[in-house]
């Protein structure tokens, strides 16, 4: 398993309150292409955890401020890919038996062999790769390679918990592509298709990045979150959407609505009221003429 140039083979978090151990293995993994960050203390870890995503996590079972155990369960817990390899000089076998009942991927019992523990850590880096794409797949949508309907409602929902929480802006844009059904009849549906997934990178590029996401919503809807977006951020990604799809020679247009998060307005509400701004638009804007095929 080698990495592109440059890149490291995976992210470690070292775990180990025996100085020496702790320097070894550190050494050790970082000659060997790894990004590794030690730390001698669990409730350091714990806070390191919260604040990144490791591919693994390596830990002694037995550490200074935090159980071993549920230190585990934590990087488990906060990021679900993340592999657990348990490093015990001390374990009963209920113990490791209770560790990987948890979902720990490994356990190395000291004194160990650093080629052991290399390829034990390679072995659960696979792991943590295959269940990463798997949890990717789970999220996107095949056609257009944007988010599914089933992750916008998760994300959505933390959005509105964290708007509320730290007393910020929130809003939506729902984007419904104009006479679709027609244009399927006509052009058949592998051009409908291709308009779908040219429609979606556009919608993609309008985004600002890492901030808001893009999602097909269902047929030919889609939807963007814009976390933090105030009424004109919100119409000028609108007009960004509009201006792609005609410098990208797209011939069908789109009706977008648009939602501001409101005080006391739940998850479902904040959805209608984008779709009900949307079919006003539509109603308002949709051309009546069928688009060429393009």
């Amino acid at each position: 398993m080698k990495a592109a140039d440059g890149a490291a083979r995976g992210r470690v978090l070292l775990v180990e309150d025996e100085d020496l151990l702790r320097w070894s293995i550190e050494r050790y993994l970082a000659k060997r292409g790894f990004a590794v960050e030690a730390v001698r203390d669990g409730a350091e870890a714990m806070a390191m955890l919260v604040g990144a995503a490791y591919d693994i996590v390596i830990t002694d079972l037995a550490i200074t401020g935090v159980d071993g155990l549920a230190l585990a369960g934590e990087a488990r817990r906060l990021h679900t890919e993340t592999q657990v390899v348990i490093i015990t000089g001390q374990g009963s076998k209920d113990t490791i038996l209770k560790a990987l009942r948890q979902g720990v991927a490994d356990y190395i019992e000291k004194p160990f062999d650093l080629e052991l523990l290399l390829l034990t850590v390679e072995k659960a880096l696979e792991k943590t790769f295959i269940l990463r794409e798997l949890i990717q797949l789970a999220r996107t949508d095949g056609l257009t390679g944007l988010f599914n309907q089933r992750h916008f409602y998760s994300v959505l929902d933390a959005e509105i918990k964290r708007a509320r929480r730290q007393s910020r802006e929130l809003s939506l844009l729902l984007v419904d592509v104009d006479q679709f059904k027609r244009y399927n009849d006509r052009f058949g549906h592998l051009a409908g298709d291709a308009a779908l997934s040219r429609i979606a990178a556009c919608l993609k590029k309008a985004c600002r990045r890492d901030i808001d996401t893009a999602y097909r919503y269902g047929g030919d809807e889609f939807i963007l979150v814009l976390p933090e977006a105030d009424r004109t951020t919100t119409e000028g990604i609108a007009a960004r959407v509009c201006s792609l799809l005609v410098d990208e020679g797209i011939a069908l247009t789109v009706s977008i609505g648009a939602a501001q998060l409101r005080e006391g307005q739940d998850l479902k509400d904040f959805i209608r009221e984008a779709d009900r701004a949307m079919y006003r638009d539509k109603g308002g804007d949709a051309s009546a003429a069928l688009p060429q095929a393009g």
